[in-house]
């Protein structure tokens, strides 16, 4: 008898755009609203430096956001079922 696997392929089309800081920002506060997250709370530990990294996960609809600090940015990456968006703010400009 032969065995059967399911195999799961995911090709990806990158897409670049611009955005000004402060309306990423914006999305973000809007985004903190509607998930309930504390993103900028989480940012403001980034900021501070008491950790490298954060994340939040809701699995139903799935939702993955993480942020992480590298070097003198701060790199927010959004990941549904639908893709992933990601985010790069200079340190500087976080509230």
């Amino acid at each position: 008898m032969t065995a059967l696997t399911k195999i799961y392929t995911r090709k990806t089309e990158k897409e670049l755009n611009y955005a000004r800081t402060r309306d990423v920002l914006e999305e973000l506060r809007v985004l903190e609203k509607q998930k309930g997250w504390a993103i900028f709370e989480a940012l403001k530990v980034l900021k501070e430096g008491k950790a490298d990294s954060f994340s939040f996960t809701k699995d139903t609809p799935y939702q993955y956001f993480y942020g992480r600090i590298n070097e003198e940015v701060v790199i927010l990456k959004l990941k549904t079922r639908k893709g992933e968006t990601e985010f790069r703010l200079p340190l500087e400009q976080l509230i």
